[in-house]
Formats: structure tokens, sequence, C-alpha cells
């Protein structure tokens, strides 16, 4: 409940790990066998695992130069009609570029995943990372910025209803 708020959101699920946060989110978002999830191909192996978890195949977007986050552009171009969500990292604290990529899904009716394992508390254009696609995803192993020994969060974002009416 603390972190919701200290986010602004109002739902946070704890879980295991921050692997186990990014497969909570993508079995929310119904992600299923066979559907392709756009990510980032600079990242930990646990964004991976919980695309392969839910049998889904990882399509890797090119990156940002500068930021080595995803390009934009690269996610737009990685889109077919398997593609059921985007699984952006902000890696080593430095965010993505969220609107377009915000506007690429809304374009295509797909599920924005943030894994914020790297970046817990950044801001993008005056927002936390986490809250600003469908599901935050952060770790809170003992070598990330808020450390548990263990752990991870799911953030929420929206209400219930909203959510069932646009992802389901």
């Amino acid at each position: 409940r603390e972190f919701a708020d200290l986010c602004g959101v109002n739902y946070a699920v704890a879980t295991s790990s921050g692997t186990g946060a990014i497969h909570v989110a993508l079995g929310a978002a119904g992600v299923s066998v066979g559907d392709e999830v756009i990510t980032s191909p600079i990242t930990d192996m646990g964004t991976l695992i919980g695309i392969l978890y839910q049998n889904a195949v990882p399509v890797f977007a090119d990156l940002e130069p500068y930021s080595y986050n995803m390009s934009p552009e690269a996610v737009a171009a990685c889109v077919t009609d398997r593609t059921k969500a985007i699984l952006v990292v902000h890696l080593a604290g430095n965010p993505a570029d969220m609107d377009p990529i915000m506007e690429i899904a809304r374009t295509h009716g797909l599920t924005v995943i943030e894994d914020c394992a790297q970046s817990a508390l950044a801001r993008y254009r005056g927002r936390y990372v986490g809250t600003i696609g469908d599901f935050g995803a952060f770790s809170t192993n003992d070598y990330k910025h808020i450390s548990t020994g263990d752990g991870g969060v799911v953030l929420v974002n929206g209400d219930e209803a909203t959510f069932h009416r646009t992802h389901m």
C-alpha cells in the first residue's frame, strides 16, 4: 500500500522477485502461448524469463545509441498481428521515451509493462517510471535501489474496471 501511495497508483502487489513481478504482469495482461512481446535486447535475464514462462516469444527492438533504451521507431517496426505487449526496460536509471511508446501501444491495442528493476523512483516528464504503462515491475533484491533481500512489486495502473475493459 505504501509503495502504491508513494508512486500515486491504486494497486501494488508484492512478488517473490523482479522476475516474478514481470511474470505476474504478463499473466495479468493475458500474454499466452505464441504471443509476441516486444522488449529490449539489453536487459537482465529476468525480463526474458517472464516472457518465456508464459510460452510467449520475445521480439527485440533496436536501441537508442545514447540511452540504450528501446527506440520508439524500432518498437513500431516490430509490431505484428501476434504482438500482445511491449515490455519496456528502463535501463540503468534512464527512463525510456514513454510518450511515443504509449502512443504505439494505444494505436495497436497493446499492453505496456515497464521493467523498473534498475530505475526505481526515476522520473519521465515528472512521472515515476512504472506508473505510465499498464503495469510497472520492480525488483527489490540486494543490488537494487530499494532492497528487501529479495522480492519484487507490481504496480497496476488504472482501476479494475478500466483494466478489464481494455485488456480482456
